[in-house]
């Protein structure tokens, strides 16, 4: 592993040397935004540069609990997507050593009872709240967050676009996905599939007709859908539950990464 400097860590904040020495020093406190105090505070913690108090705690009383943050789905659909992730990768977990802890509610909360968060179609604004209180390793997962410090899993919409145009030509098919996204994510999605259908609701209203693909194994069930041609990517497979692992033990570990965004295929 390639060890972190004090000048690596000034170049991530996007401060000086000078800013990230009286920061960890605690000198000069008044000259800084609590941002930039929490910015560089988080990086130095991620790589674990310098660990102070917090993290040096952090790292002697391990709690082998990961938290698992979603949201509270309205729709069957969405809670049986939901179910899914938290199945496999409750299951996953648990080979690791790990306990999952299942959570809807939290909001600017500070967490010392876990080793990371992992955040499930989080929105942005709310992902930054809880980051701002925490300084345990913090994930996303179907959502997309403008501060690539964050490890950001979500599928390849690009892969996806492949697939369809290969089985059913271009323009001759629907993409339909369960709801289970950010606002910021759908927007990326959309760039590639600007008519995508998101289903939040318990009807099936607005699917159109003719071919479909989707990432969603649930929607390939339904009865309503029966006589619909499918074309099935999942999304919840061995390979995303793996690149989750990956990601939360790059993060626990403070291994530098050149990105940290992974998309899954």
């Amino acid at each position: 592993m390639q060890k972190i400097t004090i000048k690596d860590i000034a170049k991530q904040a996007n401060v000086s040397v000078a800013t990230v020495s009286y920061i960890i020093n605690g000198v000069h406190e008044e000259r800084y935004t609590l941002e930039t105090k929490q910015k560089v505070l988080q990086i130095i913690n991620l790589y674990n540069y310098r660990p102070s108090k917090l993290a040096q705690s952090l790292a002697n009383n391990k709690s082998n609990n990961i938290i698992l943050l979603t949201d509270k789905h309205n729709s069957v659909l969405q809670k049986a997507e939901s179910f899914d992730l938290i199945r496999m990768f409750g299951k996953a977990l648990e080979k690791k050593g790990y306990s999952l802890c299942i959570r809807t509610h939290l909001d600017a909360t500070r967490i010392d009872t876990a080793d990371a968060i992992v955040c499930a179609g989080i929105e942005e604004e709310r992902f930054r709240r809880l980051a701002q209180k925490n300084f345990v390793p913090m994930l996303t997962v179907d959502a997309k967050i403008h501060d690539e410090l964050f490890f950001q899993i979500w599928q390849d919409f690009a892969a996806v676009k492949a697939a369809g145009d290969k089985e059913f030509g271009n323009g001759n098919y629907s993409v339909v996905l369960v709801d289970t996204y950010s606002e910021t994510l759908k927007a990326e999605i959309r760039k590639t599939f600007p008519q995508a259908v998101f289903l939040g609701e318990n009807t099936l209203e607005a699917v159109p007709q003719g071919n479909i693909v989707t990432v969603n194994a649930s929607l390939t069930k339904l009865a309503e859908l029966k006589d619909r041609t499918f074309l099935l990517l999942p999304a919840l497979t061995d390979e995303r539950i793996a690149a989750i692992l990956e990601c939360l033990r790059l993060a626990t570990e403070r291994e530098k990464v050149e990105s940290h965004i992974v998309l899954v295929k």
